[in-house]
């Protein structure tokens, strides 16, 4: 079924007319495994490696499409796919996808070309994936040929490259989808080539599904569409990357809202929730070694916290109740190397950005804007209660984390159902 078919051509396609001539050439293909890139020179040369060394050692008798959706690199990103020795059962699709610079929509242009080539299942792997293993490939891909719609992956990593998951996106979809799926921001995943289709065509790819947040929305998508999603273990994970603690980073931001908008758009299903969702485990459970400490950047953390106070002291007076505030704000004189941010306290901060984001009157962007120093000084406080442990190990933290964002569940509902302004002239910080 082609995108025509569908009826989907509201937009524009990801997918340049360059690229769309050479898919016309390949034809079809069983599989296609794509990686997005924008200026990866430095960290893609080891994804490359290590996705051709799994295609030879594990999938031989399959027709493969190696494609790179490129964001006009500047730097030696593309070189590494033209300069690679392909197998012969490989044909290459190397393009600059269409429309604005996005996460997202390289993604999307991957999916576009999976559902043109009818392939059986598609493959993402990031371009910077310190640790990649060839095992990931058929790890990710055999459980889509048997009969999966998505299969996503899970990682070993440290804590502060864990911090976004473990301490909101985790905790934040069990309690009001009821999923436990471990990694919701997994950079590698793979769907059939029938969901590749149905994802292209959606209509988020105007929003900023079309970048940072399109990790979480597929999540989301999954859960909240009943497909069959599984998760895959595949070990440790290195450092990601980009700048620590800075403020209004886009990774981030465009995580939160799209996080936040779910509560809107599927409201019906977190208000009606009765049954948790098991999300499978498909294969073996990977063995857990000693990962290297996590950078200790509890310095910058701390500095950005302080650096949002003085920058959004109005949003979170015009967000958080007061109480709320007042504790927060206490924060401020503990030393960064001994912050203790309490688990509670997180999330009724997230619950009251949540509301406001969806219910306030004011620019949901900025209310985002404003959470993230806060979610800087969480992170600061996991990284020294978490010392030592190793991602096995800080699985009760999780649940104390998880515990917490239960038992405060009663009174997000409270203030979601009769929220009003906590701050008498709520539109200060909106128009500053």
């Amino acid at each position: 079924m082609t995108f025509a078919d569908k009826g989907i051509l509201q937009y524009e396609s990801s997918l340049s007319k360059s690229a769309g001539r050479r898919l016309r050439q390949i034809g079809s293909a069983d599989l296609l495994i794509g990686i997005p890139t924008h200026r990866n020179g430095r960290t893609v040369g080891e994804v490359v490696d290590a996705v051709l060394a799994g295609i030879h050692t594990y999938l031989g008798g399959y027709r493969i499409v190696l494609m790179n959706a490129d964001g006009g690199s500047s730097d030696n990103t593309v070189r590494h796919f033209e300069d690679a020795e392909l197998p012969d059962n490989v044909e290459p699709l190397w393009t600059e996808y269409a429309g604005s610079n996005g996460k997202g929509l390289a993604i999307r242009s991957i999916f576009e070309a999976a559902s043109r080539l009818k392939v059986n299942a598609c493959l993402v792997m990031e371009a910077r994936a310190p640790g990649i293993k060839p095992e990931w490939l058929p790890a990710l891909i055999n459980p889509v040929l048997q009969g999966d719609q998505i299969v996503m992956g899970c990682y070993h990593r440290n804590a502060y490259d864990a911090s976004l998951t473990d301490n909101l996106v985790y905790p934040f979809l069990r309690v009001f989808l009821g999923a436990d799926l471990r990694e919701p921001l997994a950079g590698e995943f793979c769907v059939s080539g029938d969901l590749a289709t149905d994802l292209a065509a959606f209509d988020v790819w105007e929003t900023h599904v079309a970048r940072f947040g399109v990790n979480v929305w597929l999540a989301i998508h999954a859960l909240t569409q009943h497909l069959h999603l599984a998760q895959v273990d595949l070990g440790y994970r290195g450092p990601g990357g980009g700048d620590p603690a800075t403020l209004a980073d886009p990774r981030y931001l465009h995580t939160f809202e799209t996080l936040f908008r779910m509560l809107i758009v599927h409201r019906r299903i977190w208000m009606s929730l009765t049954q948790p969702v098991i999300v499978p485990w498909r294969g073996l459970r990977a063995v857990p070694s000693q990962s290297p400490p996590p950078p200790d950047h509890r310095e910058l953390l701390w500095q950005a916290f302080h650096d949002g106070f003085d920058n959004y002291l109005e949003g979170w007076r015009a967000i958080l109740q007061p109480e709320t505030l007042d504790e927060v704000l206490a924060l401020l004189s503990q030393p960064p190397g001994e912050l203790s941010f309490p688990n509670e306290l997180w999330a009724k901060v997230v619950y009251e950005f949540a509301t406001v984001y969806n219910k306030g009157e004011g620019d949901p962007d900025r209310a985002v804007e404003a959470l993230l120093p806060i979610f800087y000084a969480r992170t600061a406080s996991y990284i020294t209660l978490s010392q030592g442990l190793s991602a096995p190990e800080r699985e009760p933290l999780l649940q104390e984390m998880l515990d917490a964002f239960l038992a405060q569940r009663p009174y997000f509902c409270e203030i979601w159902e009769m929220y009003q302004d906590w701050d008498d002239d709520v539109t200060r910080f909106w128009l500053s």
